[in-house]
């Protein structure tokens, strides 16, 4: 399968892996929906795409998935539409009775309701797709929990999206709308900096989210009849 001319709409794309990503789909042509939660980063990353290949199609969509009311209002206005990739997330780590209640609040929100009222927003403009394709990004800690590192909440969504991504591919098996799941490791991204951790650039279990842009890819264009329905991507060697 190629992404030339396909819409792809990436949520949290103003940054990290969702910028690559649309970085990435845009050199191989394809048409991309940025979304994002702050109007001027949405409008440089376009703006950005443009240069990049000025043949494409490319428009923002601008909302703050924390606020779970906004999400129907915001999305029902993408009419069609080939591709959803669910990759915005936010981090929260810790032992669990110091979290703060807005954080997990947000937690729960942007992991996990966010990705389920996205996908039902925009189902309609998948569904006029000659082959529509979601692929949510969930994480490692969403499928393993650690016995000495504590992110209790953050597990908690990502095992939620889990199920949801798997209970939609086994409901839309068979039929023009493939449904995946990318469960990656550390990624070296903003993601714990953004959190307020100190983490430091490079850490020895992170990865280069270029590879993680590589695997997407790799899912998002095998044959129609084939589904890679859930990528583990881990750090084998930490040094």
């Amino acid at each position: 399968m190629k992404l030339m001319n396909k819409t792809v709409l990436i949520t949290g794309a103003t940054d990290g892996l969702g910028y690559k990503l649309a970085i990435e789909f845009v050199k191989q042509k394809a048409n991309v929906i940025v979304h994002g939660r702050d109007q001027g980063k949405v409008d440089e990353v376009v703006k950005e795409l443009e240069g990049v290949n000025a043949k494409g199609e490319y428009t923002g969509v601008v909302c703050d998935l924390n606020d779970l009311s906004s999400i129907r209002e915001v999305f029902e206005k993408v009419d069609e539409l080939d591709i959803l990739i669910n990759n915005a997330g936010v981090w929260l780590e810790g032992d669990t009775i110091e979290a703060e209640y807005d954080k997990i609040i947000e937690q729960v929100n942007v992991n996990l309701g966010a990705p389920i009222l996205v996908t039902r927003t925009l189902l309609p403009a998948l569904g006029k797709a000659k082959f529509g394709q979601i692929l949510n990004v969930s994480s490692i800690a969403g499928v393993e929990i650690p016995f000495d590192y504590f992110h209790t909440y953050y597990s908690a969504t990502k095992f939620g999206l889990q199920a949801f991504t798997e209970a939609l591919a086994k409901e839309f098996d068979n039929k023009p709308l493939r449904v995946m799941g990318y469960y990656p490791g550390g990624m070296d991204t903003k993601l714990f900096t953004k959190a307020g951790l100190d983490y430091k650039k490079g850490e020895p279990w992170m990865f280069d989210p270029q590879e993680s842009v590589e695997a997407i890819t790799f899912m998002l264009t095998r044959d129609p009849k084939l589904n890679v329905k859930r990528m583990d991507l881990i750090n084998h060697l930490q040094k």
